[in-house]
């Protein structure tokens, strides 16, 4: 299950957002609502999650005559 998780330093106010869960260009739609929400990130990192692509299995049909 998606999740997004918030840390803020409590001395310097500033505030870090992981996402979790999602795959893909996906997980930049979600921190772009988010990003619009909170302001523009002082710095952005992607996560091995990020660069994952879904397994997808080709599938190839004979055309029958």
């Amino acid at each position: 299950m998606p999740e997004i998780n918030f840390t803020i330093d409590p001395q310097t106010g500033e505030m870090e957002m992981k996402v979790e869960g999602v795959q893909g260009a996906q997980c930049a739609d979600v921190a772009k609502i988010v990003t619009e929400l909170t302001g523009a990130p002082q710095q952005e990192e992607n996560t091995k999650e990020f660069y994952a692509r879904p397994n997808v299995r080709p599938r190839i049909q004979n055309k029958k005559a």
